[in-house]
């Protein structure tokens, strides 16, 4: 499956671009998502972790980031699986910044994400309405950049001294783990949307088909 999604943030192309070069804070955006590993070149040890309902997925896996510096894009390929549900996800996003006014500094940024869900969670992948919970995780995606870019936009400090860890070593126990993505409480928001527009076409129509006297 192929979703496209686009998005605008009040802060200049370069400066928005500095922030996919922060590879820990770029994962930290996307809502579930977590790294496990130091980055070892392109290389990323990730984790993502989906709740829906009583069920607790953690998918685990590798994946690659590739950079464009002149065009400002990039791409991010990769799979993981679920030991618990059996189920597995194999999926690609491809992303590029897009300058905007010079008179007032924004950047869009489009996303192309590829993918397919093997096992007990195939059925969630199905049907129209997961385009709407990735519109949903979109949203959360922008937020979260809109934060980290205002965050390197803040005057530096001096930075506290870290013990140098060696790429590939597991992270510090001490890390945040990543918040699972709640994509049954989304699905609820999402139908519950959906059946007020329903409500409302159909109010409309009943009033077009029998208009009342004024």
């Amino acid at each position: 499956m192929e979703i496209q999604q686009s998005f605008e943030v009040p802060f200049a192309q370069d400066q928005v671009w500095r922030c996919f070069h922060n590879i820990e804070a770029i994962v930290r955006c996307l809502p579930g998502a977590a790294l496990t590993a130091v980055p070892i070149g392109n290389t990323l040890a990730l984790s993502m972790t989906v709740k829906l309902g009583p069920i607790v997925a953690s998918f685990a896996g590798n994946a690659e980031m590739t950079l464009d510096e002149a065009a400002h894009r990039g791409r991010i390929a990769g799979s993981g699986n679920d030991r618990k549900s059996g189920s597995r996800v194999k999926g690609e996003a491809a992303f590029s910044l897009h300058a905007g006014s010079a008179h007032s500094p924004s950047t869009r940024v489009d996303v192309r994400v590829e993918y397919s869900i093997a096992g007990s969670l195939a059925q969630f992948s199905r049907g129209g309405i997961v385009r709407e919970l990735a519109e949903r995780m979109t949203a959360q995606f922008s937020s979260n950049l809109q934060q980290l870019a205002a965050q390197q936009a803040e005057p530096a400090t001096a930075p506290a001294s870290t013990p140098t860890i060696q790429a590939g070593a597991a992270l510090p126990a001490t890390a945040t783990p990543a918040a699972p993505v709640d994509l049954g409480r989304m699905f609820w928001s999402v139908l519950i949307a959906r059946l007020k527009r329903w409500f409302a076409l159909s109010a409309k129509r009943l009033d077009d088909e029998h208009p009342r006297d004024h």
